[in-house]
């Protein structure tokens, strides 16, 4: 079952569900517990959290209801897929942070927003200032694939789009299931070791255990061979030698890290990913695949591509094609989905021709 099925399910009870919604009032805990209360669906939110305000925009089939967003986000989004799609991205504040995460209160008072969406696991200093100027807020908690699935709901929720909400999490489920039915099974010495690069410069990076991403290597039948470190710790390279990963993704967060920065510095030579031509950038769509979104489906489906090319065919640029229907009401041309799965960038890495 693809993600059109599962929209297609809730279709025809849509109107009805949207119009209920409007005249509704909204009542949910954050996910800190905090009660969040609005009397009808947000009509202006603003998204701090990075991921945030895209997975908003797939939500709502729009940007109209985003009146703010975190500047980094905003300039990831601004040069892709969804600043052509939604020409009205351009219009959304981004002056709504002083600097990280820390909230511009004079800037969020002026949007007036029915909803400002803020971390919160990164300490109350982030929120107070929202709460004590009575902006209605409500907190999102970084890690895991299960609070990713809580994001989607509360956001949803919000928006009274909760048959979207749902439709997007039963299309992760089906996904999650299918790929597991075949790596499940598969023993950890059959599992290639996986580095997911956090940073290159100017201090080396990787992600640690129990994180999104070594989630993400695991479902997909690797084995994550920083796990034994804490989420984005510093490494040397000494450390990646003796790890040896067979497979490197590249982080999206540093634009100049390609495959040929690793394959011309001489330290990394030796590494059997960098010897066998198994460095690859992460794809980038509506937003990074890296980090979770709204897209984590597809990320997943080529992840396990890259890791076990004999145990899985998805048919990639049909299901990116159907997916960006469903999520933005958007087609894309095979240029774009190219631009995407950065086929230029990966070109001539072991496996990659098979995504044309």
């Amino acid at each position: 079952m693809t993600i059109s099925a599962y929209f297609r399910t809730v279709a025809a009870a849509g109107v009805f569900l949207s119009s209920a919604a409007n005249a509704a009032p909204i009542v949910f805990q954050d996910m800190l517990g905090n009660p969040v209360s609005l009397s009808a669906p947000a009509q202006r939110a603003v998204t701090l959290p990075m991921p945030a305000g895209s997975l908003l925009i797939s939500l709502d089939g729009g940007a109209q209801r985003l009146a703010g967003m975190h500047p980094s986000a905003h300039g990831l989004m601004k040069d892709g897929l969804l600043a052509r799609i939604f020409p009205a991205t351009a219009q959304v504040r981004t002056d709504i942070t002083r600097s990280g995460f820390v909230p511009n209160v004079e800037t969020l008072l002026q949007i007036q927003p029915d909803l400002v969406w803020q971390w919160g696991h990164m300490g109350d200093d982030l929120i107070a200032p929202l709460r004590n100027a009575g902006l209605p807020t409500a907190a999102l908690v970084y890690g895991t694939e299960d609070r990713t699935r809580v994001w989607i709901r509360l956001m949803g929720q919000s928006l009274g789009q909760e048959a979207r909400a749902q439709s997007q999490l039963r299309w992760r489920d089906q996904v999650r299931a299918d790929i597991r039915v075949v790596t499940d099974g598969i023993p950890a010495a059959k599992r290639p070791g996986v580095l997911y690069l956090s940073r290159y410069a100017p201090q080396l990076r990787a992600a640690g255990g129990n994180t999104s991403f070594e989630d993400d290597i695991t479902l997909a039948g690797g084995r994550n061979v920083s796990a034994a470190i804490a989420s984005g710790q510093t490494v040397n390279i000494e450390q990646i030698m003796a790890w040896a990963p067979e497979v490197i993704l590249l982080n999206n967060f540093e634009s100049g890290l390609t495959p040929e920065t690793l394959y011309g510095d001489p330290l990394f030579a030796d590494i059997p990913a960098v010897r066998d031509r198994r460095v690859y950038k992460v794809p980038m769509g509506g937003y990074l695949w890296d980090p979770p979104s709204q897209e984590s489906p597809l990320y997943w489906q080529w992840l396990s591509m890259l890791l076990h090319p004999e145990k899985f065919s998805w048919p990639l640029r049909d299901n990116i094609a159907r997916a960006y229907g469903e999520l933005y009401g958007y087609q894309p041309a095979a240029g774009e989905v190219d631009a995407v799965l950065r086929l230029k960038m990966n070109e001539g890495a072991a496996g990659y021709e098979r995504f044309r």
